[in-house]
């Protein structure tokens, strides 16, 4: 399974831990939030002003090699 916009934060940190870092490094407050379960990768990224297509790129290069799967625009 690969990271799309439409998962919820919460989802993405459950399925992929790890992911907690581009979160933490973005300054995002989304670890721990009670809106996470609630909140889309894309509409987080809005919140914080950041393009939804970056973010996701950020999440999907820490998922990709511990899900096999090929990085962002590889």
């Amino acid at each position: 399974m690969r990271v799309s916009e439409t998962m919820s934060v919460a989802d993405i940190l459950g399925q992929w831990p790890e992911t907690a870092r581009v979160f933490i490094r973005r300054g995002m407050a989304c670890v721990g939030c009670a809106m996470a379960p609630f909140e889309t990768l894309a509409q987080a990224a809005n919140y914080y002003g950041i393009p939804p297509d970056v973010l996701w790129a950020e999440v999907e290069s820490v998922v990709a090699p511990s899900a096999g799967a090929d990085p962002p625009n590889a």
